[in-house]
């Protein structure tokens, strides 16, 4: 594991500070009043605090899409009959021009996730994204989410809606351990493919798919969203300009009340929340982790319910990762620097950042405007946007969660679950019938509380 590790790079795009300016227009500053607020930050030799008796810094940030609001002549919906062979249909594609084409979009399964990114699809110029696709085991489900985007095909069967020769790309968001098998469904019709967290339960499997998808020459991305909002830009802009001095800690927690039914079905606590503090932590350091450490605990039947994670990074840095399923943890993040910190609330959806002496806002595009079932949700729509990006640039990867920290994501997580015990939860997938097996997934995403968990 130790040769695979030193093996992965994680390269820092040369361009992350230009993608930033481009992504954020300051365009307003204003100032909240305090009357007096006292801010605690550990510092590099010890802890500080800094009075403040003057109003507070607030940068607002608005983000912005190019290009117009009309939809590109010709729907692409195709409500004929189904090819299996759409290569065709890609090679149209790739021929239009950049600002005219319209990547479209198949959505497996219909669920609450799909239809939040739906939504955020919505809040984007209309020329640049359209469902066209969607399958559901209950076709009445298909139906009405057609109904509400105007979808122009509804199916029963993930292969069918795999054979739509009007299909670019398939955002895949059953629960985890369905991940897999759907991917590389979507794959060998030759579809994109950009598929929630997890990709798969193992390292092993998640190396078989990222394979499959580079030998084919198709997009494939693990949805690791966060990565895409304008909050991590700026963090990202923020440790390049030095701005917090040598990062030394980067902590991080996460913590929702879920039923052990539930917890099941999302393969459990530290791969349905755990997953975040890490990627933040790869994000911040950019670099392998030198040694992990896990501690936790397991219920009856074996699955993670509470997991404290530590990384340890060269030169003697670290980050630590707190996870329940069983209470409500603060849920923040905070990166701490020998000259500064930056506190995130909502890391996983960053809306805002707070450094010692200014509040930095991302207000999302629709945000008040457009509903979501999970906080944040909006924020999606810079990562279809980047899905697009890359496609119309001939990629098969993002720089912003590429392969290689997908591979490195799925052995830290290997990793981990060793460390605490937890057996293989894909295991009692092995012989699963995809179809069967997902009316029941259905019902139970259908059925999500949002309240209880951040899911994906």
């Amino acid at each position: 594991m130790l040769r695979l590790l030193q093996s992965i790079k994680l390269p820092l795009p040369k361009s992350c500070a230009r993608n930033y300016l481009h992504l954020l227009s300051t365009v307003q500053r204003s100032s909240r009043q305090h009357a007096s607020e006292s801010r605690h930050c550990r510092g590099g030799e010890g802890s500080h605090h800094i009075i403040m008796c003057r109003p507070r810094p607030r940068l607002l940030h608005i983000n912005r899409f190019g290009g117009g609001n009309d939809r590109s002549a010709g729907n692409t919906g195709n409500k004929g009959n189904s090819s299996d062979n759409s290569k065709n249909h890609l090679e149209d594609y790739k021929s239009q021009p950049d600002e005219v084409r319209t990547l479209r979009w198949g959505i497996a399964p219909v669920s609450l996730m799909a239809d939040d990114f739906a939504a955020a699809l919505s809040v984007l110029p209309p020329h640049r994204h359209e469902i066209v696709s969607c399958a559901a085991a209950y076709r009445s489900h298909a139906l009405a989410f057609a109904d509400k985007y105007q979808v122009g095909n509804v199916y029963t069967s993930f292969e069918d809606l795999a054979k739509c020769p009007s299909v670019d790309v398939v955002y895949i968001s059953p629960l985890n351990p369905l991940h897999c098998e759907l991917c590389h469904l979507m794959l060998n019709h030759d579809k994109h493919v950009l598929c929630e967290k997890p990709i798969c339960m193992s390292e092993s499997k998640a190396e078989n798919l990222l394979q499959k998808a580079q030998a084919r020459g198709l997009f494939l991305m693990e949805g690791m969203w966060p990565r895409c909002v304008p909050a991590y830009h700026f963090l990202r802009h923020q440790i390049m300009r030095n701005r917090l001095g040598d990062i030394q800690n980067v902590h991080c927690s996460l913590g929702l009340p879920v039923s052990q039914s539930k917890l099941a079905l999302y393969g459990g606590v530290t791969s349905d929340f755990g997953v975040y503090g890490l990627q933040l932590a790869l994000w911040v350091y950019r670099e392998v982790p030198e040694k992990v450490r896990a501690t936790g605990k397991l219920n009856e039947e074996g699955i993670d319910v509470v997991a404290n994670i530590e990384l340890a990074f060269s030169q003697n840095r670290w980050a630590s990762i707190e996870v329940s399923a069983e209470e409500k943890l603060s849920n923040k993040a905070i990166i701490q620097g020998k000259q500064g910190c930056i506190k995130m609330t909502n890391y996983w959806c960053p809306t805002r950042l707070v450094t010692e002496d200014t509040d930095y806002e991302f207000p999302l595009p629709g945000a008040g405007e457009v509903t979501t079932h999970y906080h944040n949700r909006l924020g999606m729509c810079y990562e279809a946007e980047e899905v697009r990006n890359c496609i119309l640039n001939g990629s098969t990867q993002s720089e912003l969660f590429n392969h290689n920290e997908s591979r490195l994501l799925a052995n830290l997580m290997d990793s981990i679950h060793a460390q605490l015990g937890v057996g293989r939860s894909s295991e009692v997938y092995t012989k699963f019938q995809l179809e069967n097996d997902l009316k029941n997934a259905t019902e139970i995403e259908a059925n999500r509380d949002s309240s209880e968990a951040v899911n994906k």
